[in-house]
């Protein structure tokens, strides 16, 4: 396994619902600041790779290559030595459209989650091939995002909604502990709030 990253660095809401929301045009997006990234710009993150085959899963499974490139890449992650709302990579979602996973703080994002969840994602890739943490966190949260199982997004309360989704290697195992992840995106400003394994496969 390559060394370890230390860097600094909803149950009412249905699915249908917030595609139809964005097809009808009602932006979800209200409360974005004016220095907010600009969604396509320049210095935009990896998108991930979903899985070794296809990219997706009809049930919303994650599939997580055991062996494969170092995601997001010591280029992304320099970005955030700079800014907290560099992005690291963006998802395009059928309910909420494009979401960020932006390189963030100790309260959302990238950094967030290095710093919450390290570990938890050490022990779901423990064993299972040769990949960080954060790879399988990205594949993790592309899957959940692009290709949710159906019923999701759930509302989460206070402008969040959740996504949920049970997790696999490319060889056919799971993880033993927490073989689901649980991915939080702001309905408001179309970021990745967190992701972590859980035990359980709902919201």
């Amino acid at each position: 396994m390559s060394q370890k990253r230390s860097r600094p660095v909803v149950t009412g809401v249905a699915a249908v619902l917030a595609a139809g929301l964005v097809a009808g045009g009602v932006a979800l997006t209200a409360q974005r600041g004016a220095d907010d990234p600009v969604l396509g710009a320049d210095g935009a993150g990896v998108t991930p790779s979903a899985t070794a085959g296809d990219g997706t899963s009809r049930d919303g499974t994650v599939t997580i290559a055991r062996t494969g490139p170092d995601l997001p890449g010591t280029g992304v992650l320099d970005r955030c030595g700079t800014s907290a709302r560099e992005t690291v990579a963006r998802y395009d979602s059928a309910a909420l459209g494009t979401v960020v996973l932006q390189c963030g703080d100790s309260g959302q994002g990238y950094e967030h989650i290095r710093v919450r969840h390290t570990q938890d994602w050490e022990d779901v890739v423990s064993g299972h091939g040769s990949r960080d943490w954060d790879d399988a966190m990205l594949t993790a949260v592309q899957t959940a995002l692009e290709s949710p199982a159906a019923g999701y997004p759930q509302d989460a309360g206070d402008g969040k909604v959740c996504y949920a989704a049970p997790v696999r290697f490319d060889d056919g195992s799971r993880p033993a502990a927490e073989p689901f992840v649980r991915v939080i995106v702001s309905s408001t400003t179309d970021r990745v709030i967190t992701a972590f394994p859980t035990s359980d496969g709902g919201c």
